[in-house]
């Protein structure tokens, strides 16, 4: 339970960008509660949810900008627009310089602004200070972690890892056994649990392996397939006979349906061959450190 809520994430990333931006492209305090009000909203997001620029600039009012009412139209963008020149929709339509014109470019000027507010300085913030990431009982919830508190519980993962005789590969080892096959690692990241930490292997990604630089040049890399890549032909071969000799593989399933069918099966054997119910009994096992 060592995340921060998201309004300690908002105060955070709020109090970094006053001490950033000049207060003036901040706008006035109508401005800022609005501008806080969003950051809220898009550090609230949850899983695979989108933020689009109308929700950035929600509630903003341009007239609030002091530095937009500054804004001076350029003798090429009046003589375009005057000369009816090029592609402006002002131009085509044979407007003249006005001030509508000035409040085109000044919401393009604001709408440019907001987003880059966002995407250059909201965003490194919270990826420079936290790291984001699900946990195993909400997994479409989003928990922000400081990257100290995080570093701490990692260490402590792969100390426990090392208690449970795993080790870091030298590079001499790991090039041995990369050299003997051709495919490379899982990807292995920390899924956080209550009072734990959960690990994950990703073995659809192929594996980025770092080449020795020499002479000072810039470190290469390599690229080998993913595991599960490799994998395909045997896995074909399992499904072959799933289909075509499944008594071969006796009770195993491959799923929550191979499940439901083996006790679809079962219970109507049951209960045509007697007239009571004989006790059933399920066991579920895990597997221990079954993981890459």
């Amino acid at each position: 339970e060592a995340y921060c809520t998201n309004q300690q994430v908002v105060s955070f990333v709020w109090a970094s960008t006053r001490s950033i931006v000049p207060s003036d492209l901040l706008g006035d305090s109508c401005n800022w509660r609005a501008l806080r009000s969003n950051i809220s909203k898009f550090v609230g997001l949850r899983r695979y949810e989108s933020f689009s620029l109308s929700q950035c600039t929600h509630g903003l009012e341009t007239s609030r900008y002091s530095f937009l009412s500054k804004v001076r139209l350029s003798d090429c963008f009046c003589c375009k627009v005057a000369n009816g020149v090029g592609n402006c929709k002002f131009a085509k339509k044979g407007i003249k310089i006005s001030n509508d014109v000035k409040i085109t470019l000044q919401n393009h000027i604001f709408q440019n602004w907001i987003y880059w507010f966002f995407s250059s300085i909201v965003v490194p913030i919270i990826s420079s200070c936290f790291y984001v990431t699900e946990r195993q009982s909400k997994r479409h919830h989003v928990f922000y972690y400081p990257k100290t508190v995080w570093r701490k519980i990692v260490d402590n993962a792969i100390n426990c890892l090392k208690e449970q005789n795993y080790r870091l590969l030298d590079h001499a080892s790991f090039t041995y056994i990369i050299s003997k096959r051709n495919f490379g690692f899982s990807r292995v990241r920390f899924l956080p649990k209550q009072k734990c930490v959960r690990i994950l292997a990703n073995t659809k990604v192929p594996s980025k392996i770092p080449l020795h630089r020499n002479n000072n040049r810039k470190r290469r890399f390599v690229f080998l397939k993913s595991i599960n890549s490799s994998l395909k032909e045997l896995h074909a071969i399992l499904r072959r006979i799933k289909h075509e000799h499944p008594q071969a593989l006796g009770s195993s399933v491959f799923g929550y349906d191979d499940a439901y069918r083996k006790l679809y099966q079962f219970l109507p054997k049951v209960k045509e061959g007697s007239p009571m119910m004989p006790k059933v009994y399920i066991v579920v096992g895990d597997v221990s450190k079954a993981f890459d």
